[in-house]
Order: structure tokens, then sequence, then C-alpha cells
């Protein structure tokens, strides 16, 4: 049996002092190493507040580059406690062109193992050091509303981590409405899916957790969602985060959970990875594809 402990942190909402949000994922983290997890996920933007609410270009002095201060500070401890981790951030990119240097800015998520930035391997097997996050939601509800392509540029791939004998495939929060990446990330292998996740989105908690628990069914892997829970404010707007942080198993049925009254604290399990062969044969619901009908890229072995 190849068994691999998970924990996804339920963390305190963010201040604005990135020092005390990263003490916290630290303490997160020694509580996890104690629990026996071999792999933590992080809530996004783990060490700030969500700020898509505020005009563009504020709070860019919280970016990093990956690697960078953030990375290597997390992945030493990591490296220190002997786990792996996701670990979202608010990620600087220096971009040249021919004419002069520019900076991009993204909401991304690392993999770190053993103090070292694990790659996110697409389709055509081009390895990155990040996984960022693809679709920008723009709306108005919940108070304040939100811009997120004001703040970042959305990522252009999909892949998956090799991380400690699982393939894992990183949606970041709002990603997670589309099936298509679900199903990319199945194509490619992936066993688990971790869920970065971060306010509410103005979804009901039933909503939330079916949501995850159908998309997990109909690919069959596992799905781990970490959130925040609490409400930072950000330019004197709050952002509820309802925690709600959870592990689904690849049948759809929830193995963890901890509900956001319960506030922060850790939900963790022993993950069976043998159990999504066995899964995959009795709901076949990747199997059964139309793709004459529906064009569908082909399972990567």
């Amino acid at each position: 049996m190849t068994t691999l402990t998970v924990a996804a942190a339920q963390l305190p909402a963010c201040t604005d002092d990135v020092e005390k949000n990263l003490a916290v994922i630290e303490a997160a983290l020694h509580d996890a190493a104690a629990a026996g997890a071999d792999l933590v996920v992080l809530p996004e933007l783990a060490a700030t507040p969500y700020f898509c609410g505020e005009p563009v270009g504020a709070y860019r002095e919280w970016a990093e580059p990956v690697p960078g201060p953030q990375t290597d500070r997390i992945g030493a401890l990591a490296a220190e406690l002997g786990m792996a981790v996701v670990l979202p951030l608010f990620e600087r990119d220096a971009v040249r062109s021919g004419i002069a240097d520019a900076e991009n800015f993204h909401n991304s998520a690392v993999v770190l193992d053993d103090g070292e930035v694990v790659p996110s391997v697409d389709r055509a097997g081009t390895a990155r050091p990040v996984a960022r996050k693809l679709h920008l939601p723009v709306g108005d509800h919940p108070a304040p509303g939100f811009d997120e392509p004001a703040h970042f540029t959305a990522g252009q791939w999909l892949g998956v981590h090799s991380v400690r004998g699982a393939r894992i495939g990183i949606p970041i929060c709002y990603d997670r409405r589309f099936p298509e990446c679900w199903r990319e990330l199945r194509a490619l292998g992936a066993d688990l899916v971790t869920v970065p996740v971060a306010g509410s989105g103005g979804d009901s908690v039933d909503f939330f957790l079916a949501e995850l628990r159908t998309h997990a069914r109909e690919n069959g892997v596992f799905a781990v969602a970490a959130n925040k829970i609490g409400i930072e404010w950000v330019g004197g707007h709050p952002i509820d985060n309802y925690g709600e942080s959870c592990i689904v198993g690849p049948d759809g049925e929830i193995i963890a959970h901890r509900p956001g009254a319960d506030g922060p604290g850790l939900v963790i399990a022993a993950l069976d990875l043998d159990v999504i062969a066995e899964t995959r044969r009795a709901l076949r619901y990747f199997d059964h594809r139309r793709t004459d009908v529906f064009p569908s890229a082909e399972e990567i072995s």
C-alpha cells in the first residue's frame, strides 16, 4: 500500500504584516509535522491578505520572485521537518524583452520538497517552477468585489508536480470552477488535486463542498482544499474567509473536514493511493468520454 499523509492547513485570516503571517504558517507546519504529515497544503495567498478589491497596483511590495526569500524560508523549514509543502504566494516575475525589462505579477503556488522547488510539468513536457492561476475573476459580490486581472497576469499552463510517489495538480481557487482543469490534470496522470482557496466566492458551504466532491468523483482523484478562516481587513474593506477545508476521496466522499466554526487548524488524513486505481475501475467516467463527439486531449501514460 502506498500511503501519503496529507494535511490541509486552515489558517487564520492574514494581517497586513507579512512577517507575522509567515510565523503563523511556520507554526502550522510544526503542528502538521507533529501529526505525521508528509504533505501540507496552504491556502491561496498564504502570507498576504486577499487584496483584489483594491486599486490596480496596490500591495505590489508584497510580491516575491520564485525562488526568493519566502520559498527559501518555508523550503528550509519543510526540509528540517521532513515534509513537502504547497505554498501559494504573490509572485513577482521579471520578464526580459528585447527592448527593456518588465515585471509581471501572478497568483501562484510553489511545491517545495527537501527544501527544493518541485517543478510543474505540462503536456509538452516543459518544466516550470510554479503553478499560476489561470482564471482571474471579476465581480461585485461579495462586497467590496474583486478585480483579479487588475493585480495579476493569468497563467498559461497546467501541469503536475511529482512529490513522494504522487503526482499533484494545483488549480488555484477560481480555477476549480472549470471542469477542463480537472480533466487535464487527470489526463496528465494526477493522483491528487490540491486547491488553495481564499474567501468564499459568494458560495454556500454546501455548494463549496459539493463542487469539490463532484470534480473528485468525475475524475477519480483525491481533492484537498485549504482555505483561510476569519475576516481580513484590506484598505478598510472586510474579506470573509469561511474555512471548510477538506479532503475528498476519488469516489467523492469526504474523508476529513474542518468546518469554519472550528476555527484555524489542520485537516489531516492518510491517503491510500492504491485506492485510486480501484475507484477508477469502478467509476469509469473518464474512460467513457465521447471524445469522438467532444474532442479531448488523450491521457498521458
